[in-house]
């Protein structure tokens, strides 16, 4: 701890996000943090916005990378880019840039012109943990006792929010389960990408 105190565990789970290759430094080349653009708007006529009319969408996201939701409690509209993204340090500014909304407001004016000219209500850049080949990382160490690590979202962690706790106790407790093999420790290979994260032409984030 900061202050100096040392507390003692039969095991310890690194879940620290982007900073998980910088605090092990030997997954440095299999995860690594991206920044991806997210905005919000808050607009006008809140009704054309709000479900069932308006719903949770994805603008052929394979070629585009554009995703969004619907009005929340607030009135705020999401649109945000799941595409390759910015390589980034895990400290790195979450302001999104100017070269981002010239992006976002080419994209809104060709697919969803009502809200291409509104004022930004907030933006930032969302930062995944990457993983080399898009999967989770939920294993034991192979050679540390009492250790494991549980990142690499690539962008899917909110999916596995009902799940993540209960793999991650398989793992250390060394039950198997459906995703074991997939989440497991392994070895380096070629860089794999889900469609939207490698198409030409998608917002990188910066």
């Amino acid at each position: 701890l900061a202050s100096g105190q040392e507390l003692a565990a039969d095991h310890t789970v690194v879940a620290a996000g982007v900073w998980t290759p910088a605090l092990w430094p030997e997954l440095a080349d299999r995860m690594w943090p991206v920044a991806q653009s997210v905005f919000h708007f808050r607009p006008e006529q809140i009704e054309r916005f709000a479900p069932p009319r308006f719903t949770t969408w994805a603008a052929d996201i394979a070629k585009t990378g554009w995703y969004g939701f619907p009005a929340n409690a607030d009135g705020l509209v999401k649109v945000a880019n799941h595409g390759p993204g910015e390589r980034v340090t895990p400290d790195a500014s979450r302001e999104t840039g100017a070269a981002a909304e010239q992006r976002l407001r080419a994209f809104l004016r060709e697919s969803l012109p009502a809200l291409a000219e509104l004022p930004i209500a907030g933006s930032k850049r969302c930062l995944y943990c990457e993983s080399w080949d898009g999967n989770f990382w939920l294993d034991r160490h192979p050679d540390c006792r009492g250790l494991s690590v549980a990142a690499g979202g690539s962008g899917h962690g909110f999916k596995f929010a009902p799940l993540i706790g209960e793999i991650v106790a398989d793992r250390i407790e060394q039950r198997d389960n459906r995703f074991a093999e997939r989440f497991a420790w392994r070895e380096l290979g070629a860089q794999q990408r889900e469609a939207a994260r490698h198409a030409p032409g998608i917002d990188s984030g910066s």
